[in-house]
């Protein structure tokens, strides 16, 4: 039987709430069309180690509806990626954005993958795997993050000023 690993990061973002979805939407989109590489710093394999491990995947990204809390229906962004090797297996996550403050949001992947080469795998996913997986995803989690801090400091720069980029009633 197949065993399923599992991992969460966060990271809160200077980008309201009212256009963080759009923004990742687009971040999304882009890396669907365009490629996207999935980055492992060497340190993830042995302590002391320097560089980065960097593999491209074929992305893939959807809405969907988020049930996950009570009152006000949300979208989710499912993201999912394959780097075409059993080494690093296919990624199957959801995006959630949450307001924070005012200016800003909480966003959170969580995701989960197959665990290759049976009991094997399943060891070296404990020693190693695990935190190579949630390396990849907080360096997913940063771009995502920078991006969206990087269009919303583009907005208000463009002459919106304070009011930023809200969409108001």
């Amino acid at each position: 039987m197949p065993y399923v690993s599992r991992a969460t990061v966060e990271r809160i973002v200077r980008c309201p709430f009212s256009v963080a979805h759009d923004y990742a939407a687009e971040f999304f989109r882009q890396a669907e069309v365009s490629g996207i590489e999935v980055h492992v710093p060497l340190r993830d394999f042995v302590v002391g180690l320097r560089g980065r491990v960097r593999r491209p995947v074929k992305l893939f990204f959807a809405h969907h509806p988020d049930e996950t809390e009570d009152g006000r229906v949300h979208d989710a962004l499912m993201v999912e990626w394959s780097a075409g090797t059993r080494l690093l297996p296919d990624f199957h996550g959801t995006v959630r954005l949450r307001i924070e403050t005012v200016d800003t949001t909480r966003i959170r992947l969580e995701g989960a993958w197959i665990v290759p080469f049976g009991l094997l795998g399943l060891v070296f996913n404990v020693v190693v795997g695990r935190r190579i997986a949630k390396s990849m995803m907080r360096d997913l989690l940063d771009r995502l993050g920078d991006a969206l801090e990087r269009r919303e400091q583009t907005f208000r720069h463009e002459g919106h000023g304070a009011e930023g980029s809200g969409i108001t009633a």
